[in-house]
């Protein structure tokens, strides 16, 4: 092994254009410098492909990352023979995870339920008890979905049902980290439209919807624009 690292090092430091396949060989000698060649020399075409695949620009840069250590860990780990063109393997992967992605949401959207259920908003995977809700509450569900997105909703429902977060991640297309990061934020967002309806509302639907935010487990922005909302003199139908 050390013998083939020394090879490397003398063919790139005589070669910085050194071919794909010397490339390779560096790489399955675990050689840190061939593994950033390996980055930068395939990078920007693999950005270009996304880009052609429509990948969204928010997304385009994990996928890209992905994609290329997924590639250089197999390269490095498979005693299979080498691609013959890495560009065109490394564009197949991509094409590929994109399709996979596309398939995923697909799936995800058939499981898509009528309307957006409370509890996604009150707790983070809190399960619907099965009781229907009650005009008040109907309301303000309503009134929260309309402005979602198909994905958004897709997350609505799928934290009202307890779905576990890796295989939200995995519908998704996208690491769990992201996946968590994704629905806490929708969460909080979902939560201060709630309490904006909510400061909106009057009598006894005011206090039922307060009621039910009071018990919710909000986040730190909301928790404390409830206080204010409770502090906030109700509105008279005259006003």
């Amino acid at each position: 092994m050390d013998q083939e690292r020394t090879r490397w090092r003398d063919v790139a430091g005589g070669n910085a254009a050194m071919g794909d396949h010397a490339l390779l060989a560096a790489l399955r000698c675990q050689d840190e410098g061939a593994l950033r060649e390996f980055f930068l020399r395939f990078r920007p075409g693999l950005v270009r492909a996304a880009r052609r695949l429509e990948v969204e620009p928010g997304e385009l840069d994990t996928l890209v990352d992905d994609v290329l250590a997924d590639v250089a860990v197999h390269l490095i780990s498979s005693e299979a023979p080498a691609p013959r063109s890495l560009p065109a393997y490394l564009a197949r992967s991509l094409r590929n995870r994109v399709l996979n992605q596309v398939r995923s949401r697909d799936r995800a959207e058939r499981r898509l339920v009528e309307g957006a259920d409370l509890p996604a908003v009150a707790s983070p995977g809190a399960a619907a008890d099965g009781a229907p809700l009650s005009p008040a509450l109907q309301r303000l569900a309503a009134a929260l979905e309309a402005p979602l997105s198909v994905e958004e909703r897709l997350l609505t429902v799928w934290m009202s049902h307890c779905v576990p977060r890796p295989e939200i991640a995995a519908w998704l297309g996208i690491a769990p980290k992201a996946a968590a990061k994704r629905i806490e934020r929708l969460r909080e967002r979902l939560q201060l439209a709630a309490l904006e309806y909510v400061d909106r509302s009057e009598g006894a639907e005011r206090r039922e919807l307060l009621a039910f935010l009071g018990r919710a487990d909000l986040a730190a922005r909301p928790a404390a624009r409830l206080v204010a909302v409770r502090a906030t003199p109700e509105r008279t139908a005259h006003e």
